[in-house]
């Protein structure tokens, strides 16, 4: 049950994090997934997510700094001549790519033609429009 609350107290800390490095820099939300792959990656090379994962477990995992650190392993792996992590990761990279690629061409196409195609403007639609 503790290990519950961790998770929580740690994944909730890193969220607010992310928001507030968010809400001050106004970087676009793609910049700010990149700052935390990239967290990820060097908090795992100075063996830092490990010791967070010990403590939070899965709320540190499933974060984009899980992300990070699976990268890390990847690619450290792949230099120790085992290249199949690697290949995996650049594998889940270019399918999640494909999948939002497709996702936004629908969005696009549906949302062309309205007053307002930015999604921050809009309101909520009708569920029969989806």
């Amino acid at each position: 049950m503790i290990t519950i609350l961790f998770a929580f107290i740690l994944g909730g800390c890193l969220c607010a994090l992310f928001q507030v490095i968010g809400n001050y820099t106004k970087a676009a939300p793609p910049k700010i997934l990149l700052l935390g792959i990239a967290a990820g990656a060097f908090l795992s090379a100075l063996g830092v997510t490990s010791a967070l994962g010990a403590f939070g477990g899965a709320g540190i995992g499933i974060m984009v700094i899980g992300f990070g650190e699976a990268v890390f392993m990847s690619v450290q792996a792949a230099l120790m001549g085992n290249w199949m992590p690697a290949l995996t990761t650049v594998g889940v990279v270019l399918a999640l790519s494909i999948l939002g690629s497709i996702s936004g061409a629908i969005r696009h196409a549906r949302t062309k033609g309205t007053a307002s195609a930015d999604p921050a403007s809009e309101t909520t639609a009708p569920a029969e429009q989806f």
